[in-house]
């Protein structure tokens, strides 16, 4: 209730700037975690609203029992279906229990598959996510083109420089949605007991995409722990606001539209123990961008967006924008 009163305040366009201390306090009310006074990390934030907003307007009621675990025969059998047929199967039994306006616009698929390196059986689950977190690879531009399939403007948008790391140089976002979709060696302790070989063996991982949503959040991975110590990555993502080619990333058959554009940038100053967060937006109604530090609203221009301190991306699918 208390969102959907703030969403009217907002379209109303009576003020500059709009104090949501309502809000705050149902979100409080909500969570303890964000009834405090304490600066919280925005994409925990987003994340749990997205979630209460899902479960809030859910319209399965009452939601019916889970379904059964797949027998190993079944198991079997799903294995032999298309990429297509098995992400249908697995977001049919999703919405079966689980339905909202979130769902419809935010929520997409991620595919997860082991291959075993010796009889080259697979094992394909799916779970759906509601923001993509991709690591930030450490700052090195080779002569391989990164994010290759990603169509004329995104190649264009690729950088080349030298093979050593360097860490003043930028990354772009490809490189990032690289590091996330890449192939991963399970060996060693981490071997992958095979159900056809019926032994622990070497395998592989990857994760795509297979359900593309309408608006697609990527949250870059700034923040680190190693050891006893966490870190803040300050590297540059080079993030394109029109033109995002997600093709190389999704399974076959996945969504007829995989290109994106930018409409808001979530960012973060400061270092672990504080901070501030800003953010750019795009207003389509008047086609202008807009910065937002607090009380301060003022239009910037679409070269203006771009920010070494990237936080969140919020990307909208063409084809939605288009309806």
């Amino acid at each position: 209730i208390e969102f959907a009163q703030l969403l009217e305040l907002m379209w109303r366009g009576q003020y500059s700037y709009i104090s949501p201390s309502r809000f705050r306090l149902a979100i409080g009310d909500c969570s303890e975690q964000f009834g405090g006074d304490d600066q919280e990390d925005a994409h925990e934030f987003a994340s749990f609203l997205l979630d209460v907003l899902h479960e809030s307007l859910n319209h399965v009621y009452p939601t019916p029992l889970p379904e059964r675990e797949m027998t190993p025969d079944e198991e079997m059998q799903f294995e032999k279906l298309t990429d297509r047929k098995q992400a249908s199967i697995q977001w049919k039994r999703y919405i079966r229990r689980s339905l909202s306006i979130i769902t419809s616009i935010f929520q997409g698929q991620i595919q997860s598959r082991l291959t075993c390196t010796s009889c080259e059986h697979t094992s394909t689950t799916y779970h759906t996510f509601t923001e993509l977190s991709v690591p930030i690879p450490e700052p090195r531009n080779s002569n391989d083109a990164s994010g290759a399939n990603v169509g004329k403007t995104g190649r264009s948008f690729l950088r080349k420089a030298k093979q050593k790391a360097d860490p003043m140089l930028p990354v772009n976002i490809y490189q990032c949605l690289d590091a996330y979709s890449e192939i991963e060696v399970l060996d060693g302790d981490d071997k992958w007991i095979c159900p056809r070989c019926k032994t622990r063996r070497k395998a592989t991982k990857q994760l795509k995409i297979s359900r593309l949503p309408q608006v697609l959040i990527v949250h870059l991975k700034r923040f680190s722990t190693r050891g006893h110590f966490r870190e803040k990555l300050e590297t540059d993502v080079h993030v394109p606001t029109q033109r995002l080619y997600m093709e190389n990333y999704v399974t076959p058959g996945a969504h007829p539209s995989t290109m994106y554009n930018l409409y808001a940038m979530v960012n973060h100053y400061g270092t672990m123990s504080g901070g501030h967060y800003t953010a750019s937006v795009f207003d389509e109604l008047r086609e202008q961008w807009n910065y937002f530090d607090d009380t301060k609203v003022f239009p910037i221009s679409e070269t203006q967006v771009a920010s070494p301190a990237a936080y969140l991306l919020f990307f909208v699918q063409e084809r939605a924008k288009a309806k």
